[in-house]
């Protein structure tokens, strides 16, 4: 089966959200030279109303249910000519009337949470479809429940490519090689066993990194409400600069520690086929964005910083680690089978600190973890990320950034290395996040030339700032 190289398109929650949006989002498939696949996200904060049924009341669903038909029902009046308004207000319909038999069966479950909120993008995906149509860009929705196979991680489900990819191409590409633009569910997925699954919040990004691995698109483009990736979050850093390139490396790494441009992992599959990864402005079309691809840029260093909020730290310490076999990897597996991702590891010769993302399985964790070591737990934390090709290797980086923290009373908490030579990491109170992202961009990222005398901090030899 030939497909001509597509390009697929990604378009998230606030792109979809408004007419304007959406006659932007047929702009721009209109003039693509290539075919193009769109995976669209649920209307923006529709997930949330869906997924606030498994907490509300059975008194309260109808009314619940009826404002998610009125934010539907308000874009289609808004989008479609009055001929083509009854066909989708009656898909609307049909859908919110399956959405009110499957409530009578409430529970807590994961999978039931999948099928709730699998809604969202189903009813998206239909009415970027007909707005296509009306506008003589021949269209046709795909649920992508039909076509990417996961595994039954329900909340978080990783696809499994032999059989995506056979049923991708066998649905896929008959409608690319007849010029139809398929207009598919992001977020969402099956089990071979036919349960709807979804990959984790902002999967609609790795949806159409999936969708191009399996086509092999010429490029996958991310399109969202800000211009690309920055030095730093804009909301943060008022001088931050767009990046116009960055590395496979580089773009996991600021995904994974903080960046919300993209999903952690949107850029998997991408890697696998060696596929450009470009990331655009749905009200800013006429930006170059970020172009992501496997060739490191020429300049090496810091090209970002980025953080997180609500981490928390565990500083598990005992003397048995001195010489011991094996004890890492027994730390280690407790995790695992708590399903508990880790995200920074700093070790000692008796101690390992780590750092992960607030869950409410760490106790299940830390209880085994003190059968045999000490435990301790501190929340209110944040990381601090430095991310570029190299940076490891940039040996006045740590001295640079210590003395800066040490400066402006900044306690390290915890510093990691990245293995992959592209990421310093440092863990400070969550209260100094902020302000410690805007003194590492101004003194490294603006270029403001630093003196460097030497310092002592909580240990550690590091340099400091000479006024």
């Amino acid at each position: 089966m030939s497909i001509n190289e597509p390009v697929v398109m990604k378009f998230g929650g606030t792109s979809v959200a408004t007419a304007n949006g959406i006659q932007t989002i047929a702009e721009i498939t209109g003039q693509s030279t290539n075919p193009v696949v769109i995976v669209v996200s649920a209307l923006s904060g529709i997930t949330d109303k869906l997924l606030a049924f498994l907490k509300l009341p059975k008194h309260k669903f109808n009314s619940h249910q009826e404002e998610i038909r009125r934010i539907h029902l308000s874009l289609i009046e808004s989008l479609l000519a009055p001929a083509n308004r009854t066909k989708a207000a009656g898909y609307l319909n049909q859908r919110i009337g399956e959405l009110e038999t499957l409530l009578e069966s409430s529970n807590n479950t994961p999978e039931f949470s999948d099928k709730i909120v699998s809604l969202g993008e189903t009813l998206s995906s239909f009415i970027v479809s007909e707005a296509l149509n009306e506008r003589n860009i021949k269209s046709r929705q795909i649920i992508s429940t039909d076509c990417i196979i996961t595994n039954d991680i329900f909340g978080s489900a990783d696809f499994i490519p032999g059989p995506t990819e056979k049923k991708v191409r066998k649905i896929i590409g008959p409608l690319l090689n007849n010029g139809i633009v398929p207009v598919i569910t992001g977020f969402l997925g099956s089990t071979p066993d036919n349960r709807t699954t979804t990959l984790g919040r902002g999967g609609s990004d790795y949806t159409a990194s999936i969708l191009g691995h399996c086509l092999n698109a010429l490029e996958v483009q991310i399109w969202t409400d800000v211009d690309g990736i920055f030095t730093a979050d804009p909301r943060v850093v008022e001088d931050a600069k767009l990046i116009d390139r960055i590395s496979y490396k580089e773009a996991s790494e600021l995904a994974t520690f903080g960046a919300k441009v993209l999903h952690p992992r949107t850029i998997r599959p991408a890697i696998l086929r060696n596929i450009p990864v470009r990331v655009l402005n749905t009200f800013n079309p006429k930006s170059k964005g970020t172009l992501i691809t496997n060739e490191p840029t020429r300049k090496k260093g810091v090209k970002a910083v980025t953080s997180k909020l609500k981490t928390t730290l565990i500083n598990i310490h005992s003397t048995d680690m001195l010489f011991s076999k094996g004890y890492l990897a027994r730390i280690f597996d407790i995790f695992a089978r708590e399903e508990i991702s880790v995200d920074l590891v700093s070790v000692s010769e008796v101690s390992v600190s780590i750092t992960l993302d607030e869950n409410p399985k760490v106790a299940r964790a830390i209880a085994e973890l003190e059968k045999f070591a000490g435990v301790t737990q501190s929340s209110g934390v944040g990381t601090i990320s430095l991310i570029g090709e190299d940076v490891i290797e940039s040996s006045h980086v740590l001295t640079e950034v210590s003395g800066l923290f040490h400066r402006n009373k900044i306690s390290i908490r915890m510093i990691s290395f990245g293995a992959s030579n592209v990421n310093i990491s440092f863990v400070v109170d969550e209260k100094d996040v902020k302000k410690a992202v805007r003194l590492v961009h101004a003194q490294i990222l603006s270029g403001q030339p630093l003196r460097i005398r030497p310092v002592k901090i909580d240990g550690l030899f590091a340099g400091g700032i000479k006024i």
